[in-house]
C-alpha cells in the first residue's frame, strides 16, 4: 500500500524548492562592486623647492625603482634615490606612472611671536642697559676736566690739528705722509697693516690702512680726527674705502680736503671724479658749492704746496684751542701687551696734559700711567701736551672685560677711577645680558619650517695671535669675511703677545694650529708645537694669513668632485656577444677617449642614459687599449647592462672623469 505523506509537509518542501529557484540567478550573478576612485598623491617640497626619488615614490605608493626608471624614460639624470628633483619634475614622472601628483610648494612661515614673555624680557633687558650707558657715559663725563665756553674758551691757546689721511688701499697714503714728512717707510707687502700717529710740523697725522679687513683700525682714528684727508688716486677714481673715509669723517664731524694724488701718472679728469663724490659718497666739493676742498698733489715729484696750504686754511678755521695746564683727555689709538712693559698705549691728547703717574679711565679699566713718551717715534719723556701723539704705558685694570678702546680721561683720584670703571662695567654686562635676551626672543619668535633643510657647518678651532688690539680686531673680521657656506674658522683664543707654552697647550687640546701675526715664538715654543704635533704659521701680510687660514679649512672639507668631459663617440654598429653582453662600435668623434671614463649616452642632444662606473673594456681592433685618439673607431663594453641596453646606433657616447679639487668654502652642495 502506498505511503500517506502528511499534507504540511509537502507543503513545506514545496516552499523550499521555490525559494531555491528564486534565489538560483542571483548566486550566478557575479558579485558588482564599486570601482576604487584613484586619489590625488599630495607631496609637499622642501624650502628649497626640491623632493627626491624616494619621497615621490612614497607618495604615490609604489617602489623607488618604478620612479627611476619613470625619470630615465623623461631623459632626466638625477635618478637616485636621494637625488634632488624639482616639482615639474617629479609631477611629470608622476605622470609618466600614470598617477596623478599635487606639489605644494613650502612657504616660509612669518615672523610671529608665540610667547610675549621673552619678547617684553628682551625689550626690558635693552632699557636697562640703555640707562647704565647713559649713567656710565654721565659719570665719564663728570669725572673728567670740564671744557670752557664763551670767552674762557677764545683766551685758550691754539692746538695742532689731528688730521687723519684715509682712503682706499695703494692710493699712495703712505707715499704722501713720507713725502710730508722727508722719509721714506718700508712696510711688509707693500700694504700698511697698522695704525700710526706722529707730527710733522705743526700737526699730527695719522696713517691709516686701506685694506677693507683693517676697517676696525680706520674707526679708530675717528676719535681723534680734526680734518681727514681723503685721498683718491687719479687712475682709479672713487672706490669702497673712499667711500668708507667719506661717512666716517661725517660720522666724527670732521672736516674733509679731498686730494687727488698720482697725478703725474695720469691725467686728472677732475668734473668726471666731483661727479663721482657727488654719486656714490654724496660729497659736493668747493666747487660745486660744497665745503669739501679737492686739491691735486704728487708725492713723487714733491708738488704738496697745496695741501699744506688747504690744511693751513682748514685748521684756522676749525679754531682748535685747548687748555694744556688741565687734567688729560685723549683718544686710545691701538693698544699692545708685554710681558716686561705691561700694557702699551698708543693715542692722541685732545685736552690738557697727560703726565706720569696719572690716574685714567677709558672704558671700563682704570689705572696709574707708569711711563709717556711724548711722540710714538720719539724719544722717552714725562709728559704730552693737547694735540700731540702720545705712547704711554699703564699698570691697569678691568672691571667689565670690556676693550680697551675710544676715549681716555685722567680723572682726580684712584676712588673715581675704580667707581667710574666699574659702573661702565656693569653697562657692558646688561648690554651682553640684553643681547642674549634678544636672542632667545628672536629664536622664539620665529617659526621654522620643519622639512627645512640645514647645511651643516663645520667649525674647525683656531689660534690666533697677534701684536695689538687694532690688528686682532682687524684679522677677526677678516676670517669672517671669508666664504661660510661650508666651514667657518672657530677662533677659540685671539690674543695680543708671542705664542706662549699655554698657547701650544690648548692648540694641542683642541687640535687646532696657532697663526701668528706680526708676532713670533721662541725656540722653546717651536720645539713644543713640533713635540705636539701642533701647527704654527707665522704672517706679516693679512693677505698671506687669510689665505693660509681659507687652506686650512678648505683641507676640513672634502674635495670637491668635478665632472669634465674629455671625449666624444658616435656609435656605428651594436654587437651582441655571447654572454649577453653588448659592444658598441663608435668613432671618436673628438678628445681622446679613455678606458677609464664613465659614460653619457646622448640622443639628439639630450642626455638619455649615465653609466658612472663607465667603461669596462676598450678594444682597437683586438687589442685592449687605454685610449683612442679622435678618428679612430674602436669597441666600447660598459658596466652597466641597463645602460648598454638602452644605447642606438647614431647615438653619442660621451667620455667624462672627476676630478677632485679642494673644497670651496662656499660652494654648498
Amino acid at each position: 500500500p502506498s505511503a500517506v505523506v502528511d499534507p504540511r509537509v509537502d507543503e513545506d518542501a514545496r516552499r523550499r524548492r521555490e525559494s531555491a529557484r528564486r534565489r538560483a540567478p542571483q548566486m550566478q550573478q557575479p558579485v558588482r562592486r564599486k570601482p576604487k576612485v584613484a586619489q590625488k598623491a599630495t607631496l609637499k617640497l622642501n624650502s628649497k623647492g626640491l623632493t627626491t626619488a624616494g619621497k615621490v615614490a612614497g607618495a604615490l605608493g609604489v617602489g623607488v625603482d618604478v620612479v627611476r626608471r619613470a625619470l630615465a624614460a623623461l631623459g632626466s639624470e638625477q635618478r637616485r634615490r636621494d637625488a634632488d628633483l624639482d616639482g615639474d619634475t617629479a609631477e611629470l614622472a608622476a605622470m609618466e606612472i600614470g598617477r596623478t601628483l599635487e606639489v605644494v610648494r613650502a612657504v616660509k612661515a612669518a615672523r610671529v611671536v608665540k610667547d610675549s614673555i621673552e619678547e617684553t624680557d628682551a625689550k626690558e633687558a635693552l632699557l636697562r642697559a640703555e640707562t647704565l650707558e647713559r649713567e656710565a657715559s654721565d659719570a665719564f663725563e663728570k669725572a673728567a676736566a670740564p671744557y670752557p665756553s664763551g670767552d674762557d674758551w677764545s683766551s685758550l691757546p691754539l692746538r695742532p690739528p689731528t688730521v687723519a689721511v684715509l682712503g682706499h688701499v695703494d692710493h699712495g697714503k703712505t707715499t704722501l705722509l713720507d713725502a710730508l714728512r722727508g722719509t721714506q717707510t718700508s712696510e711688509a707687502g707693500g700694504i700698511t697693516q697698522s695704525l700710526s700717529a706722529f707730527t710733522v710740523g705743526n700737526s699730527t697725522f695719522l696713517d691709516t690702512p686701506g685694506h677693507a679687513a683693517f676697517s676696525a683700525m680706520r674707526q679708530a682714528s675717528t676719535h681723534a680726527v680734526d680734518c681727514g684727508v681723503v685721498v683718491v688716486a687719479a687712475d682709479d677714481g672713487v672706490m669702497p674705502q673712499t667711500q668708507e673715509a667719506v661717512k666716517q669723517c661725517r660720522d666724527a664731524q670732521a672736516s674733509i680736503i679731498i686730494c687727488v694724488t698720482k697725478c703725474d701718472v695720469c691725467e686728472v679728469k677732475e668734473d668726471d671724479l666731483r661727479l663721482e663724490l657727488l654719486d656714490k659718497c654724496g660729497l659736493a666739493t668747493e666747487h660745486d658749492g660744497g665745503d669739501a676742498p679737492l686739491v691735486k698733489v704728487s708725492a713723487k715729484t714733491n708738488d704738496l704746496d697745496e695741501l699744506r696750504t688747504t690744511l693751513e686754511l682748514v685748521a684756522e678755521v676749525s679754531d682748535l684751542r685747548a687748555d694744556p695746564s688741565a687734567r688729560a683727555r685723549g683718544a686710545v689709538l691701538d693698544v699692545s701687551s708685554d710681558a716686561k712693559t705691561g700694557l702699551t698705549i698708543d693715542g692722541v691728547v685732545r685736552w690738557g696734559t697727560l703726565r706720569k703717574g696719572d690716574v685714567i679711565v677709558c672704558g671700563d679699566w682704570h689705572g696709574k700711567v707708569r711711563s709717556v713718551v711724548a711722540d710714538p717715534l720719539g724719544a722717552q719723556g714725562t709728559e704730552a701736551g693737547p694735540g700731540a701723539p702720545v705712547r704711554f704705558s699703564a699698570a691697569l685694570s678691568c672691571e667689565g672685560g670690556g676693550p680697551l678702546e675710544g676715549q681716555f680721561v685722567v680723572v682726580e683720584d684712584a676712588a673715581t677711577a675704580r667707581s667710574v670703571a666699574a659702573l661702565r662695567g656693569r653697562a657692558l654686562a646688561a648690554r651682553r645680558s640684553a643681547a642674549e635676551a634678544r636672542s632667545v626672543a628672536d629664536r622664539v619668535a620665529v617659526a621654522v619650517d620643519d622639512d627645512e633643510e640645514e647645511n651643516v657647518v663645520l667649525r674647525p678651532p683656531v689660534v690666533l695671535k697677534v701684536a695689538t688690539d687694532a690688528e686682532a680686531k682687524a684679522c677677526e673680521a677678516a676670517l669672517q669675511a671669508l666664504p661660510s657656506g661650508r666651514a667657518v674658522a672657530d677662533v677659540i683664543k685671539c690674543d695680543v703677545g708671542a705664542v706662549t707654552p699655554s698657547d701650544v697647550e690648548l692648540a694641542s687640546t683642541f687640535d687646532a694650529p696657532i697663526f701668528a701675526f706680526n708676532v713670533g715664538a721662541s725656540g722653546s715654543v717651536r720645539e713644543a708645537c713640533r713635540r705636539r704635533d701642533v701647527a704654527y704659521t707665522r704672517h706679516d701680510i693679512v693677505y698671506s694669513l687669510v689665505d693660509d687660514v681659507a687652506s686650512y679649512l678648505s683641507s676640513k672639507l672634502p674635495p670637491d668632485r668635478i665632472s669634465k668631459d674629455v671625449a666624444r663617440a658616435e656609435v656605428l654598429q651594436l654587437f651582441q656577444l655571447s654572454n649577453g653582453s653588448t659592444v658598441i662600435g663608435c668613432r671618436i668623434i673628438e678628445g681622446n677617449f679613455p678606458a677609464s671614463a664613465g659614460v653619457r649616452v646622448a640622443r639628439s642632444g639630450e642626455v638619455v642614459a649615465t653609466d658612472a662606473r663607465g667603461v669596462s673594456s676598450l678594444r682597437r681592433v683586438k687589442d685592449t687599449v687605454a685610449e683612442v685618439p679622435k678618428g679612430l673607431e674602436c669597441g666600447v663594453g660598459l658596466h652597466s647592462a641597463e645602460v648598454s641596453g638602452m644605447v642606438q646606433e647614431g647615438d653619442v657616447l660621451e667620455a667624462f672623469v672627476v676630478e677632485e679639487r679642494p673644497a670651496d668654502l662656499g660652494n654648498v652642495t
